[in-house]
């Protein structure tokens, strides 16, 4: 009977309804509206609802592109992410071309961003959980370990892992 009572006592909160209204919002503004204002999106192009796009206008993904869920992809005012064809990103992975200012005495959330476009090849992999960082290219074939932070360029067919992430191998 506790239970049932806690259940009750949780419908009927005032949190309960201000989270399921900014939950509402978000996905209409950051998936759906995002999704039908993106700058370029190719055939066969999947995106998970659960995936979050900030500045879709400046998001171009190709043909047969998977965004699989809670993917972040975060493009700036200035900037640019650039996917290419039947690109694999992997659940939880967050990209982007944006960043925050870290100049000493200036608070950080008063800095101006500091924006670097971000490229993706085509025939990409990205692991589940990977982060790639501003001013980025990952070239063609190339494979990035789950849980890795791209914080440079990455050669085609190249296979990366780690934080940073590392070339560890190539494609063969």
């Amino acid at each position: 009977m506790d239970k049932i009572i806690k259940y009750i006592q949780i419908f009927f909160s005032r949190e309960l309804w201000f989270q399921l209204k900014q939950s509402v919002a978000m996905f209409c503004s950051h998936n759906v509206w995002a999704i039908k204002n993106i700058g370029a999106k190719g055939d066969e192009t999947i995106i998970r609802p659960s995936a979050s796009l900030a500045n879709p206008e400046h998001i171009y993904l190709g043909k047969r592109v998977h965004v699989q869920r809670n993917v972040y992809l975060w493009a700036g005012k200035e900037s640019t992410i650039t996917i290419g064809d039947n690109t694999i990103i992997g659940p939880g992975s967050f990209i982007t071309s944006d960043n925050h200012g870290t100049k000493r005495g200036q608070l950080i959330r008063d800095q101006a961003g500091i924006e670097k476009d971000v490229t993706i090849g085509s025939d990409v992999w990205l692991g589940a959980y990977v982060i790639i960082l501003p001013g980025v290219t990952i070239g063609d074939g190339a494979v990035i370990a789950a849980g890795s932070v791209v914080t440079k360029d990455v050669p085609q067919y190249t296979i990366c892992a780690g934080v940073p992430a590392r070339p560890i191998k190539n494609r063969e």
